[in-house]
């Protein structure tokens, strides 16, 4: 029965909570936040001289109701002003529970002789589901299920900054996407938030190497109120590279704190198309319970001078 193994999916996300960062994690996980870091972070709305577009579809594990998420970016720049807009819809499930999020962003960007630095803020809605009629519990008494089924709304409100070298060959950020969320409803008691708040400092690096192949490492800290501290560690290369088309294939792999491998492909191609694949799997033995995670990201980018000025060739 379906109901059973939800059960069961509890169980296991429990025994494996720091497995993927799902230790009470209530944002969506994306591995190829690299090449599209409005995912994290509202500063990165107008980063670039052109607007780009991207739609991320991320599913994990092989188990029924295992995390299922898709992320949907928008973002651009004013033609005559430092401003930078953006909207991101997400829809994130897993077992019985759903959320789905609308969010916009508005950045203000500042140059200096380091580089681009810019600030923003995000404005969102949560719309929150759980289907408690789907499980089978024991204590009928207990409260939690005297209500039935269980759908909210409420708005949240985040910050970001962002900086970027004159170089175009470093990047920083640090973010919190949802610092105040107006969960009150949700909420067992008034000391304690539904909505945790989630911290991001992430960034990058490119190094040529005279065998002729550049070589990207980055890194990702992730914080959670209540929560281990998490880190990703990643490295792309960058393999190919053609000239006036400024066609480019990135093989990568990383490593997440929680026991995780990741390997992933970014291709961008020509008329401004852009490719993601990445292919995540746990150690100690759990990959052959869980299976793998499969994300898979398609972007484009429009607008700009020219189509290798479109190409954003390190982040």
């Amino acid at each position: 029965m379906r109901s059973k193994s939800y059960i069961f999916i509890f169980s296991l996300l429990f025994v494996v909570g720091v497995y993927e960062s799902h230790y009470a994690q209530q944002d969506y996980l994306a591995s190829q936040y690299n090449f599209n870091s409005l995912m994290l972070n509202p500063a990165y709305a107008g980063a670039h001289s052109y607007t780009q577009f991207s739609s991320m579809h991320r599913s994990q594990w092989k188990v029924d109701g295992a995390p299922t998420s898709q992320v949907f970016c928008l973002d651009g720049s004013l033609k005559n002003a430092p401003i930078g807009l953006g909207f991101v819809i997400t829809s994130d499930r897993i077992a019985v529970v759903s959320e789905k999020t609308f969010s916009g962003d508005l950045s203000y960007k500042l140059r200096t002789r380091l580089g681009n630095v810019s600030f923003g803020i995000r404005a969102g809605y949560v719309g929150y589901s759980a289907k408690l009629s789907d499980l089978i519990y024991w204590d009928e008494n207990d409260p939690v299920y005297n209500n039935g089924n269980i759908q909210e709304g409420f708005l949240t409100l985040g910050f970001g900054t962002f900086m970027s070298a004159t170089s175009g060959k470093w990047y920083a950020g640090f973010s919190s996407p949802s610092y105040y969320a107006k969960d009150d409803i949700l909420r067992s008691s008034s000391d304690e938030r539904f909505y945790n708040r989630h911290y991001y400092l992430y960034g990058g690096g490119v190094k040529s190497t005279p065998m002729g192949v550049d070589l990207k490492p980055s890194f990702l800290i992730r914080y959670m109120d209540n929560a281990p501290i998490l880190f990703d560690l990643n490295l792309h290369a960058l393999f190919m590279e053609n000239g006036p088309s400024g066609s480019q294939i990135w093989v990568g792999a990383g490593y997440r704190s929680s026991s995780t491998y990741i390997a992933s492909l970014e291709a961008i191609l020509p008329y401004n198309l852009r490719l993601g694949y990445s292919y995540d799997f746990a150690a100690k033995g759990l990959n052959t319970y869980l299976g793998a995670t499969h994300e898979i990201q398609i972007g484009f980018n429009f607008g700009g001078r020219t189509s290798v000025i479109q190409n954003p060739r390190y982040f």
